[in-house]
């Protein structure tokens, strides 16, 4: 099945934060946690999604504040973080949201997100994923994690369900 054939299935995207929505670094201070860098496009992309009808899930690894605000600023309403095993929580986001398997997109670049990878219908990595991701991904998008990758993916699916010109519109007032 083709890249485009999938996509016009999607009716939710999970992503992955750390190596996707960031580069991956991970800064921390003398006073205790760590920040993190997001790429305003990708906020642009999640909006995108949303306003196209297509909610966005968080779904991380690491436990962290940057994330939990970073989500509640762009109205992700399910930001799931310091989550050891993803695919765990797959058959609750289906149920949440009502889909199936193949209506999910799912987005990571690490051996943590390999199940949620597997079972989603639509697996994308970014270009700099590890080599066990790209291996099973059904797209790799030609950006590093942290520089647009889910930009990327809203675009294509958006233009891929016939909607983007009437997303467009809807930000020339």
């Amino acid at each position: 099945m083709d890249i485009e054939h999938r996509a016009k299935k999607i009716k939710l995207v999970c992503t992955d934060v750390d190596g996707v929505l960031t580069d991956g670094l991970l800064n921390y201070g003398p006073e205790g946690g760590h920040w993190k860098q997001f790429y305003v496009r990708d906020g642009v992309g999640i909006k995108a999604l949303q306003k196209s009808g297509i909610p966005v899930v968080f779904i991380s690894g690491q436990l962290s504040e940057s994330t939990t605000k970073r989500a509640r600023d762009l109205g992700v309403e399910d930001c799931f973080t310091g989550v050891a095993t993803k695919v765990d929580l797959i058959e609750k986001i289906c149920i949440k949201y009502g889909v199936s398997l193949e209506e999910i997109a799912y987005v990571g670049d690490d051996m943590i997100d390999i199940g949620m990878l597997r079972q989603a219908g639509f697996a994308i990595c970014p270009q700099d994923a590890v080599p066990e991701v790209k291996a099973i991904a059904h797209w790799i998008v030609p950006v590093n994690g942290g520089r647009g990758v889910i930009r990327s993916v809203a675009e294509f699916i958006i233009k891929t369900k016939g909607l983007w010109e009437r997303l467009v519109k809807s930000y020339l007032g």
